[in-house]
């Protein structure tokens, strides 16, 4: 199979994860919503980004729950709802919707040993706060505890750092890493990323952390109003504000990238398992 097929249908089976997303989120009155490369794609190119092999959501806290509950009555038996309380290999502080008899294996967890099926990912978004200062401090405490928890489970132990300051922090976590307990680390992230709900801040954010020391969030008005918007063949509902969120994290969104930074994932391993003899693109569930 081209490199070109084999993404396309990796997309294609990531949009029928999407739909089961879709349908259990509209059975349980949960609000979701497209979201970072996701959004940009459905604006710019009315689906896919054509080399992306992702697909992000986002919920509120609340709705996050919600769903991780309905999925235990609801989900589909094809799919597997990947939260670290449901996989013990998992250390991600956000879930990973699975398609069951898959595999795609990226590079940055390919020593974990854990569910690595076809996925979209599924972000609960936290309040954080609004002071620049605060905020740093608490996306600096979310980096350690994040990094630790990668180590622990094999995540990132691969990846191999050029940089002598690069070698020296990669070390030194992983030192820590073989010191402080995995179920502490998980119960003081946690903390951590729900501390400032109640404030009810004008910022809110995804558990991942891409800034050491960095200005966290975005405006919390955004999940506040949504709608829906086509997204390949079906639809999906995304923030009101479409340009706002857009130019705040890619600036001219519309222009795409040079070539040479057109990648997605790069993972190492793909099976499609029971849907590898599946014609593209309308059959691939058909008869599953």
């Amino acid at each position: 199979m081209k490199d070109a097929d084999r993404l396309r249908k990796v997309q294609l089976l990531m949009l029928e994860i999407a739909k089961e997303l879709k349908r259990v989120c509209e059975k349980n009155n949960i609000r979701y919503f497209l979201m970072w490369g996701t959004l940009l794609g459905a604006v710019r190119h009315g689906g896919f980004i054509p080399w992306d092999d992702d697909m992000d959501f986002g919920m509120l806290r609340e709705d996050y729950e919600k769903f991780i509950e309905a999925c235990k009555k609801d989900l589909d038996p094809r799919f597997f709802l990947q939260t670290w309380d449901t996989d013990p290999n998992f250390p991600l502080a956000f879930a990973k919707l699975r398609l069951n008899g898959t595999h795609f294996l990226e590079k940055f967890s390919e020593k974990a040993q854990m569910n690595n099926g076809i996925f979209i990912d599924i972000f609960p978004l936290d309040h954080v706060p609004d002071s620049d200062f605060a905020n740093k401090v608490r996306s600096s405490r979310c980096f350690v505890c994040e990094r630790l928890m990668w180590l622990k489970k094999g995540m990132g132990k691969n990846i191999k750092e050029e940089s002598l300051g690069g070698k020296i922090k990669y070390n030194v976590f992983y030192t820590l890493s073989k010191v402080v307990p995995y179920e502490w680390l998980k119960k003081h992230y946690e903390k951590i990323l729900r501390g400032d709900n109640a404030q009810k801040t004008g910022r809110v954010d995804g558990p991942t952390v891409f800034h050491f020391f960095g200005v966290t969030g975005f405006s919390s008005k955004w999940p506040s109003e949504i709608e829906e918007i086509p997204f390949e063949t079906t639809q999906f509902p995304a923030f009101k504000d479409k340009e706002g969120y857009l130019t705040f994290f890619y600036g001219d969104y519309m222009t795409p990238p040079p070539e040479e930074e057109r990648v997605g994932h790069l993972p190492v391993e793909i099976d499609f398992g029971p849907y590898a003899s599946s014609q593209m693109p309308d059959d691939i569930f058909e008869n599953k």
